[in-house]
């Protein structure tokens, strides 16, 4: 039985202002410029489940991550949390209720913690901001149960950020996005510098953080196996699109868009199968200046004319399993 919606995102859309100053235009007689970071983008997560965005660098990820977690705001589209609409609620009592319910993980946990600060203040801070404890003794304790859930002695709380190692970092990251007891946490390529053998430990971790919790994550990665661990479905990005979103095993198992199979094929076959591969080709194109149509057919090997000319929609063609192709839809592929 699926889970209800925790979050759900209609439309989602950001533009960035990449213009030359003002003076620049008017002599040189050019427009604004706007880059295309995310486009009409849309998917629901539910309560309990591991919703994972992948694709090559600058697809946009992050970028969707930064405006569910309320950093940046969207041009258009909606948020919504728990029935409830971010903007609406940005300038309302229920904005500071929804913060709390929200955390994040960034990719670098040496940039994301404060050099300047002990280990306990920095993950003290969220207890303190909410006010989720009486007193100094209280969120003493308080930081010392996070410290152990991540595997860390509560005696690091008097040690500083540059005393630890990368993954023992991390350990810090997520004690504190722990710290106000949140529902929802995004992950913003949360292993992505740490070694192999320490990312095992960090998933491991976040799974069982999930599982004693019931946690709900937002897992951005461009690392297919982490993403395989990690996630209950997942959303391929392209140039700031979804194209295509499936459950996790009908993904790896029968992926439908040319992009998807593609990177697939990237994957080092351990197994040595011997299957026809297909090498990813091309460069991502400007996201100044998209392609018409399908921003993909520049590289795909299945082009045909409708794709030069009409942008497809993402659209269901098995159970929760879309895909934005024309060839898929007309069932060429």
């Amino acid at each position: 039985m699926s889970q209800p919606e925790l979050l759900e995102v209609q439309g989602l859309t950001r533009y960035f202002d990449v213009s030359k100053p003002l003076l620049n235009r008017v002599v040189e007689r050019v427009p604004r410029q706007y880059l295309r970071a995310v486009h009409d983008v849309n998917f629901s997560i539910g309560a309990g489940e591991t919703f994972a965005l992948v694709g090559e660098s600058g697809c946009g990820k992050s970028t969707v991550a930064r405006m569910v977690a309320g950093l940046i705001p969207p041009s258009k589209g909606a948020i919504r949390f728990d029935g409830i609409d971010r903007a609406a609620a940005r300038s309302s009592a229920e904005e500071r209720k929804l913060r709390r319910r929200f955390q994040m993980i960034f990719q670098d946990p040496f940039a994301s913690l404060n050099p300047r600060w002990r280990v306990d203040r920095i993950i003290s801070e969220p207890i303190r901001a909410f006010g989720l404890a009486a007193d100094a003794q209280e969120i003493e304790h308080r930081v010392g149960e996070l410290l152990k859930l991540v595997k860390l002695d509560p005696a690091d709380g008097a040690k500083f950020p540059h005393e630890f190692s990368g993954g023992q970092r991390q350990r810090i990251a997520i004690a504190r996005a722990l710290s106000n007891r949140p529902e929802f946490i995004i992950c913003d390529e949360p292993t992505s510098a740490l070694d192999v053998s320490v990312q095992a430990q960090i998933l491991n971790l976040m799974r069982d953080l999930q599982d004693e919790f019931g946690l709900t994550y937002l897992f951005i990665s461009h690392n297919l196996a982490v993403v395989r661990h990690m996630a209950t479905r997942i959303g391929v990005m392209y140039l700031g699109k979804l194209c295509e979103v499936a459950p996790s095993h009908e993904l790896f198992s029968d992926p439908r868009h040319p992009y998807t199979r593609m990177l697939l094929d990237a994957v080092p076959d351990i197994d040595m199968t011997g299957r026809a591969r297909t090498p990813v080709k091309g460069e991502v194109p400007n996201p100044i200046n998209p392609p018409s149509g399908c921003a993909f057919h520049p590289r795909c090997p299945h082009a045909f004319d409708r794709c030069r000319s009409e942008e497809p929609l993402l659209e269901i063609v098995g159970e929760r399993h879309g895909a934005s192709c024309h060839a898929v839809a007309e069932g060429r592929i």
